[in-house]
């Protein structure tokens, strides 16, 4: 589990916020390659090579498919392997849930102040961090169990609150994302049935809207505020990308796990005297048997990280 931020860190943070776009539309037109993602500036060839035939050979170990997009902040590099191709989403939606109703509704304190009644029949699975006892919550309970906890009846409320999951995907869109759709609620999502289109996404337009939502507030400095506040303090990334990291760092994430062993994690870094690092992993296979390798994403990481 991560610890809250000290005011000094999160100062850091924000000049790195405000140095960046300040509109959707700018920061769409800011990246100019399809899918959207920064274009790399001057890579190191060599590096990058040796970090592709690094992953294709964990690929090969675990026989897990493996897509990877890394941008670096300042420097605006990127390295992408399989960064153009669809993959489950499953509860990675619940960051741009969170983030398309604080765009709509951040300002409003008795709105997300306010407890909204549930029923049993929303309570997806056996357990919810949810209040049972009064069968009430706030939006601001919502986003809270649904980043920090993956709380899958905490996702499917905000989906209430916003309309459907047809909303997340026209939040990905107007940010410039065009390949990521959200098409079910939970449990659905999570089904990743090979070649199923439905809930799916590129590691791209993973890293692509994070870098824009937690660092170049593309869609407003609270929406980047709250959204940092949540996903810093995220409590299931475990072996995922928290594994693959060496003190001191900050993480902002939010992680996946589906059907067919898919294993997700995407979120962005911060090192003491270095850029900021937003990184989009995401796996899939082709065997409903298979498991859920969590592994995978910290090996993934742990070799984005020596670059």
């Amino acid at each position: 589990m991560i610890n809250r931020p000290t005011s000094s860190q999160l100062s850091r943070r924000s000049l790195l916020a405000i140095g960046g776009l300040t509109t959707a539309g700018a920061a769409a037109a800011a990246f100019s390659a399809t899918p959207a993602v920064a274009a790399p500036a001057a890579p190191a060839v060599g590096g990058h090579r040796r970090l592709t035939e690094a992953i294709a050979e964990l690929e090969r170990a675990t026989s897990v498919t493996i897509g990877v997009t890394a941008l670096w902040h300042d420097s605006r590099r990127a390295f992408r392997y399989r960064g153009d191709e669809l993959f489950p989403m499953c509860s990675l939606f619940k960051t741009f849930a969170a983030g398309a109703l604080v765009q709509a509704r951040g300002y409003d304190d008795v709105y997300w102040a306010k407890p909204i009644p549930f029923t049993d029949a929303d309570v997806v699975g056996k357990e919810t961090r949810l209040n049972r006892m009064t069968w009430q919550a706030t939006p601001e309970e919502m986003a809270d169990a649904a980043i920090r906890y993956s709380d899958n009846t905490a996702g499917n409320l905000l989906l209430r609150e916003l309309g459907g999951p047809q909303a997340v995907t026209a939040f990905a869109r107007s940010l410039g994302a065009t390949r990521t759709r959200l098409d079910r609620p939970e449990p659905q999502v999570n089904e990743a049935t090979p070649g199923d289109e439905r809930d799916t996404s590129t590691p791209d337009d993973i890293a692509f809207l994070l870098q824009l939502l937690l660092i170049d507030q593309g869609a407003g400095a609270l929406t980047t505020a709250r959204l940092q506040e949540w996903m810093l303090r995220n409590t299931t990334s475990g072996k995922r990308i928290l594994a693959g990291l060496t003190p001191p760092f900050e993480l902002a994430d939010k992680t996946g796990l589906g059907g067919y062993g898919v294993v997700n994690d995407a979120g962005v870094v911060w090192r003491p005297g270095e850029e900021a690092l937003t990184l989009a992993i995401l796996t899939r296979t082709d065997r409903a048997d298979a498991p859920s390798n969590h592994d995978v994403l910290g090996d993934v990481t742990r070799l984005i990280a020596a670059v």
